[in-house]
């Protein structure tokens, strides 16, 4: 045994081996080994010898659990040197995984029955964690007295990795790691229950991929097999983060959408899936375009169990089918209907087909310079009948919609492009360009804004760095890791972001530490009323304080008049926007206003400047 000659291995079992011959219970020494009678000897070199070559770990304490003696095998297991447990606790073996619950009932066994068995978290030298199969058993004096115990255990490790894997295999799709129809029932039942017990609703949508075994046929099984991995991908980061998406077989998959309201709350979700899959794919070498029918059953009106509702939706999918595809129909309603844009929604499309949307800019000054360091562009609609539109008279109307990110790539791309302009002007402002929770959580987000910039910029020399992206504060908190992964992905790209209305969701300090944003734009209700109000100037001081802490600039939003202007000066906040310092205006107007304010700079400067030398000649 390394460390420990095999006289060692005996005088350890000669402690804890309750021979009458080896031990007098009631002295303190042990009788010298030559008094042995010799069959009791050979028992304990015969101990001994087990305890050498067992391949299961072997660990010996005293009472208080300090580790007296160990084998190869232990060695060979956790990693430890023999040298570096002795005299430690056992405890340091414990990996922190088990409640305190746990070791409180192992303790508890231990004393009541003596001995303990089960399987246990436990971290090797390296910090890997492992599972043993763990056996303790208490030793106990020829008196009674407690002296020793004695584990033994077998790393599992691998076999519980086995075992686990083989239940994934079970509940799960292979090929695209999705739950599978066993996992997807189980879960429904489950959903089912929590409405019932929530008076909620819930969706269940049968989904087929149009025209997948043509694809399929034309670029081949292995590429099709790519093809539903990206799709599935695709149809997972579109739904909300405690949906599932499973798949069922082929083509065809489920989506499980739980908590809702009413009907009318899966139009935005579906839709954004819509969306998703019929982006082109890139599957190898070949670009693949596909779309997808789904129908929907809903608990309780179309079914109260998992295969009523599974049934109703695969009806209603094969009626989206037979209506044209690509599209979603109901299983409650009958005939042709679909959940179908609404007249204002259809408005706003012709609206982007006729060029009659137009952006405007708002500028964002320096707090402490009034210096202008960028604009906010902000969409408005120049409507034929009804004059110029602001956005809160037509956005809420496409709100969820895939109009609703075709909308945002637009302004992405007007953007762009007028930046570009002013860049090879000799402008260097930045550039605040706002996206929808649909657009942040597009699966390619990132990738489908910088294809969407290196296009408006096409003959342009001038850089168009300096953009940032703005998402409501509540947007990235519906979805916290797929934000993450968006606004990381759009950093490769050189983009930053701002959550914009910050304040009003939940400004948590742990969300704001995992997101990587480079603004805080403090909410315009808290400004509005922060000189009447000590309860919002307390949250707009504390959102700077939060601000500079994770060393990010703040924009005060909605700033009207000086005395604000001033206040927030004060209190550390960075850039400031609102009417007080500028309406929104087209391009054009904001070149003249940043002209007058050149012009209105240059003279306050040139009298400072002649000023000054008269003040030290009256002080002279």
């Amino acid at each position: 045994m390394s460390g420990m000659p095999c006289q060692g291995a005996v005088a350890a079992w000669s402690e804890i081996l309750p021979f009458p011959a080896i031990q007098d219970p009631c002295a303190q020494s042990t009788l010298p080994t030559s008094d042995i009678d010799p069959h009791v000897a050979e028992q304990l070199r015969l101990a001994a010898a087990v305890f050498a070559s067992t391949r299961e770990g072997i660990v010996i304490t005293d009472a208080l659990g300090r580790i007296v003696e160990v084998n190869d095998a232990f060695v060979a297991i956790t990693g430890y040197p023999r040298s570096g447990v002795l005299g430690r606790n056992a405890a340091m073996l414990v990996s922190g995984e088990h409640g305190q619950g746990f070791l409180q009932a192992l303790r508890s066994s231990l004393h009541l029955t003596g001995s303990w068995q089960g399987e246990v978290w436990s971290r090797r030298a390296d910090g890997e964690l492992m599972v043993e199969l763990l056996r303790v058993r208490a030793v106990h004096s020829p008196c009674g007295e407690l002296t020793h115990y004695v584990g033994a255990f077998s790393d599992i490790t691998s076999h519980k990795r086995q075992q686990e894997h083989h239940m994934w295999l079970v509940h799960h799709d292979v090929l695209t790691g999705l739950p599978n129809r066993t996992l997807a029932l189980d879960r429904l039942g489950m959903l089912i229950d929590q409405a019932k017990c929530q008076s909620r609703q819930l969706a269940v949508c049968y989904l087929d991929l149009d025209g997948f075994m043509a694809v399929n046929e034309r670029i081949g099984h292995a590429l099709g097999d790519g093809l539903l991995k990206a799709a599935a991908e695709r149809a997972h980061q579109a739904v909300r983060a405690g949906d599932t998406v499973a798949r069922l077989e082929g083509d065809e998959f489920v989506l499980l959408l739980g908590d809702l309201c009413d009907a009318r709350a899966v139009q935005p979700i579906l839709e954004r899936v819509l969306h998703a899959l019929a982006q082109p794919f890139v599957i190898g070498d070949q670009q693949v375009v596909i779309s997808a029918s789904i129908g929907v059953a809903l608990y309780p009106g179309d079914g109260d169990t998992p295969e009523r509702l599974l049934r109703a939706a695969d009806q209603a999918m094969y009626r989206a089918k037979s209506l044209g595809k690509n599209r979603v129909c109901m299983a409650s309603q009958t005939g042709e209907h679909t959940l179908a844009p609404n007249p204002l929604q259809q408005e706003i499309q012709a609206a982007l087909q006729r060029d009659e949307l137009r952006l405007h800019y708002q500028p964002k000054v320096c707090a402490r310079t009034g210096r202008c360091l960028g604009a906010e562009a902000l969409v408005r609609w120049q409507h034929p009948q009804r004059g110029l539109l602001a956005p809160g008279s037509f956005l809420p109307a496409i709100t969820g919609t895939p109009l609703e990110i075709e909308l945002d790539l637009w302004v992405v791309k007007h953007a762009v492009t007028q930046l570009a302009h002013w860049r090879a002007g000799g402008r260097t402002l930045q550039l605040s360009i706002n996206v929808s929770p649909g657009t942040l959580l597009l699966p390619d987000m990132a990738n489908i804004i910088a294809a969407t910039m290196r296009h408006a910029a096409v003959g342009s020399r001038a850089s168009v760095d300096g953009i940032e992206l703005e998402v409501l504060e509540t947007a990235a908190l519906d979805d916290l890791d797929a934000a993450i992964r968006a606004i990381r992905a759009c950093a490769q790209h050189g983009l930053t972001f701002a959550l914009d209305d910050f304040g009003t969701g939940y400004s948590s300090l742990s969300y704001l530490r995992r997101l990587p944003v480079s603004t805080l734009k403090i909410d315009r209700s808290f400004v509005s009323n922060m000189l009447g109000s000590r309860g919002d100037l307390h949250i707009v001081r504390a959102v700077i304080g939060l601000a500079e802490a994770f060393g990010v600039t703040t924009v005060a939003e909605g700033v009207e008049t000086a005395e604000q202007a001033q206040v927030l000066a004060d209190l550390g906040c960075d850039q400031l926007q609102g009417f007080g310092i500028a309406r929104p205006m087209p391009a054009q107007a904001l070149e003249r206003w940043l002209d007058e304010q050149a012009v209105a700079t240059a003279v306050s400067d040139s009298a400072s400047r002649a000023v000054a030398p008269e003040a030290s000649t009256a002080q002279a």
